[in-house]
């Protein structure tokens, strides 16, 4: 064997009999001192009930402070995980962290309904046979299916219309029931 392995195994043979046979109780300079946490000034308890009391390790030269008197160690107060991370919502069980977010903007407004059209009346049921000038007043003839009327101004018909109008080109109605003008074309003054 070479001088090289020789020491090594010297050395292995040495670590072992310290680990099994050596000294394992600490010595004061080289370890610290556990020491009980005293509740703070505020009057609430370091702790929770059921957890173990806090302890603190200082080292032993500072444990002894100043002559005998030992020194004053200040903890700080644990605060409960409740005030820390409180729920997110009454009933929700499990918050939800992380939403589903989307980047489409939002759709448009739909516009406001458009209001209804004012009503119309209907278009006229008459129309122009001809027309004749009468003592200085003219009579129009008008055909509705195979009914002739002969109307002049002022007229009613059936209730609906009135006759407002005769000046060639035009024969001017009033549909009563939404007081609306019609026009029916009926030639030229001849």
């Amino acid at each position: 064997m070479s001088a090289r392995r020789l020491v090594l195994l010297a050395l292995l043979i040495v670590a072992m009999w310290l680990a099994l046979f050596g000294d394992k109780t600490p010595s004061e300079s080289a370890t610290g001192e556990v020491v009980e946490a005293a509740a703070p000034a505020g009057g609430r308890p370091a702790t929770e009930p059921s957890s173990p009391p806090a302890r603190e390790i200082r080292p032993a030269a500072a444990a002894s402070g100043s002559g005998n008197r030992p020194a004053e160690v200040e903890v700080a107060a644990l605060i409960p995980r409740d005030e820390l991370i409180p729920e997110a919502g009454e009933g929700q069980e499990h918050p939800d962290l992380f939403p589903a977010l989307s980047w489409t903007p939002p759709p448009p407004k739909p516009p406001p309904p458009a209001k209804p059209p004012p009503p119309m009346a209907p278009p006229v049921p008459f129309a122009f046979v001809g027309k004749k000038l009468e003592g200085g007043q003219w009579e129009v003839y008008l055909a509705r299916g195979e009914q002739l009327l002969i109307v002049r101004e002022g007229m009613k018909l059936d209730g609906i219309y009135q006759v407002k109008n005769i000046s060639p080109p035009t024969l001017t109605l009033v549909y009563l029931p939404l007081k609306q003008s019609q026009t029916i074309s009926i030639g030229g003054a001849q």
